[in-house]
């Protein structure tokens, strides 16, 4: 005699989260770098027709840098799949750990002893063409226009910078190949990319990387980049 499941119901799999790739890097980068591109035409077009001088005020100084992350910063929370990949990386619990200010503070003093070989006795870079990279140009003219310089080199960046060089490449690439493989391409990447210090660049981002990678956390690494940056804003400044 047969018997009936009392359990006739079929069972539904949960469905899969969807992987990170490589189109889903890069399609992260063409739209963050895609949206600006149109919204620099806009304004183009703008100044064409109204007779203003907008796409020259947006692109001085500090105001390059602010635009530039609120594109990827905005396109990082409305794009899903970045969204989700970001998420276990804001582990605030860290900061209540005596390890996560140590590896800060040696993080620190390896850039600076870096940055101070490179500038004072090899001299392989230049101290003028960082603070051309920074975008200051005439930009410290007044006490607000100082600020905005601060807030956008000091903040602003560096958290725009971590989100996407530690958070998204080098997390994708630990993941997705191997720890070094993450470490070294991300930081030889941030390095390229910064034209007047690509050597103390590769270091930074090769410490940034590391204390991301110790601690699980995109708070350490942004926190030793602000206090970098803030320290570099200031000695722009005399």
């Amino acid at each position: 005699m047969s018997t009936l499941s009392t359990n006739s119901e079929p069972v539904l799999k949960p469905k899969k989260k969807k992987e990170f790739t490589y189109f889903t890097l890069l399609l992260f980068i063409v739209l963050g770098f895609g949206l600006q591109i149109i919204a620099g035409i806009g304004v183009a077009i703008y100044d064409e027709v109204m007779g203003s001088n907008m796409t020259g005020i947006l692109l001085e100084g500090p105001y390059a840098l602010l635009i530039d992350a609120a594109f990827f910063l905005g396109v990082a929370v409305l794009y899903r799949p970045v969204r989700r990949f970001l998420k276990p990386m804001w582990n605030v619990t860290v900061l209540k750990e005596r390890k996560t200010y140590v590896y800060i503070l040696v993080g620190f003093l390896i850039v600076a002893a870096v940055q101070y070989v490179m500038l004072s006795f090899l001299s392989l870079e230049s101290a003028d063409q960082q603070q051309k990279d920074l975008n200051q140009g005439s930009f410290n003219q007044t006490l607000l226009s100082s600020w905005i310089f601060f807030i956008s080199v000091a903040v602003i960046t560096p958290i725009k910078e971590e989100l996407l060089y530690r958070g998204v490449l080098c997390g994708f690439l630990t993941k997705r190949h191997h720890v070094l493989v993450g470490i070294f391409v991300s930081a030889l990447v941030f390095g390229l990319l910064h034209i007047g210090f690509p050597i103390t660049a590769t270091v930074m981002g090769i410490v940034f990387a590391i204390i991301y990678y110790r601690t699980k956390s995109i708070f350490p690494s942004m926190i030793l980049h602000m206090l970098w940056n803030g320290l570099v804003s200031i000695t722009v400044f005399f």
